[in-house]
């Protein structure tokens, strides 16, 4: 049976949860993330999963044990997931390529949204961790773009513009499955 793999990536708060969430219920897909993998990674350290405390493990684990470790969790969790998985979060070419080689039929869909309208979704949701202000925003953005956890977009084979309503963004989505192969 072949497997059909969507990675979703975009910019935080561009609504990745969102899409993936939607295509889990609508089209059947089981859904894996990145992030907690290293929650679980950050956890073991005794930190609080923090969004700074999870940026520096997976940073000490990529260092210490390689690109692609967090990869390899991932791919035993899609192997658990059956065949309709959603990968999550993907920030890395570390992250990506891998995943690219084991299942070359793999699809990205990135996520798209103005800085301003993430920013504003970032606020209304208040996560712990999430930034208050936009100068915090702006500097949390800066460092994921140093940390180089903006290099899983350019791989990807989509793009859904996230600027209207959910029903839009729905929309966006279901005219996209209509078009590939993977809503069967």
């Amino acid at each position: 049976m072949v497997q059909k793999i969507i990675g979703i990536v975009g910019r935080i708060g561009a609504g990745k949860d969102t899409v993936a969430e939607y295509i889990a219920r609508k089209y059947r897909y089981a859904v894996v993330a990145f992030r907690d993998a290293v929650k679980d990674a950050t956890e073991k350290e005794g930190l609080e999963a923090t969004r700074a405390n999870m940026q520096a493990v997976s940073k000490k684990y990529r260092d210490r044990y390689g690109a692609g470790y967090f990869t390899g969790i991932i791919l035993k969790k899609i192997d658990q997931n059956g065949p309709k998985v959603i990968v999550k979060e993907m920030r890395t070419d570390g992250d990506v390529l891998p995943l690219k080689k084991t299942f070359p039929g793999m699809k990205i869909i990135l996520v798209h949204a103005d800085a301003e309208k993430r920013f504003e979704r970032m606020f209304a949701r208040g996560r712990p961790g999430d930034p208050q202000t936009l100068e915090e925003f702006e500097k949390q953005e800066k460092r994921e773009e140093e940390l180089g956890y903006t290099q899983a977009l350019e791989y990807a084979d989509f793009t859904v513009k996230n600027d209207g309503t959910l029903g839009e963004l729905y929309e966006k989505i279901d005219k996209l499955f209509k078009t590939t192969e993977y809503d069967e």
